[in-house]
């Protein structure tokens, strides 16, 4: 939907509208301001398209570049689990990833230092690694796990280690802290689409309505001259 709309508006900029303004420099006249912002948009889009070009060579060069710097790529991983809801998701899915991978080590009989190095790369985000790699320092000095993860991962998930690790069941309750993960990311994955829906059908169809609105002022103004 977004990739149609964006098409159809970039076509109607790029191509009607510049058509459209070489009719009304002919009548003359004063435009109405939808109008107006109507050709400053297309004449943004069409004359300074260089621009918009070596922005986006630009940002394709620089954005890698400056993230595959570890220091940077660690802040842009923090960043993002400070987002409103974006955050919270990474942070359940990559505590979903390395329970799940954890349970299934342990459960398989690796012992848990080695299970725990392993896990770590199963995690999606630099933070959450990190608090790995403390959890397995610490885990050779003889701590428990889920007090060395503690600050990182979600308080439930906390909870639910040190119970297994309590009740020497660590790997089941690993495998069940993937599970409750699991199924929050796809009940908000499911509410968010549910909501960009009708909001992209909102968005599209004023900026539709916009165009056509300027496009159709222009019109009338161009037939009341004639009469």
């Amino acid at each position: 939907m977004t990739v149609v709309a964006t098409i159809g508006v970039i076509v109607l900029l790029g191509f009607v509208i510049p058509r459209f303004a070489a009719i009304l420099s002919d009548v003359g006249g004063t435009l109405p301001l939808s109008t107006r912002l109507l050709l400053g948009a297309s004449a943004l889009l069409t004359k300074v398209w260089w621009l918009w070009l070596l922005l986006g060579a630009t940002a394709a060069y620089l954005i890698p570049s400056t993230l595959a710097r570890p220091e940077t790529r660690r802040r842009w991983h923090a960043a993002r689990l400070t987002w409103p809801w974006i955050g919270d998701i990474e942070l359940k899915y990559s505590t979903a990833r390395f329970a799940r991978t954890l349970g299934l080590l342990l459960k398989s009989g690796v012992p848990a230092l080695p299970a725990l190095k392993i896990a770590r790369a199963s995690a999606t985000n630099l933070v959450v690694q990190e608090s790995v790699d403390r959890a397995a320092a610490a885990l050779t000095e003889g701590s428990a796990l889920a007090p060395s993860l503690a600050g990182t991962l979600p308080p439930l998930a906390l909870q639910m280690i040190a119970v297994g690790e309590e009740s020497g069941q660590l790997e089941e309750l690993c495998l069940r802290v993937a599970d409750t993960y699991d199924g929050e990311v796809r009940r908000a994955l499911r509410t968010g689409v549910a909501l960009l829906e009708p909001a992209l059908i909102l968005i599209f169809g004023a900026l539709v309505g916009f165009v056509a609105l300027g496009m159709l002022q222009a019109i009338y103004g161009i037939n009341l001259k004639a009469f």
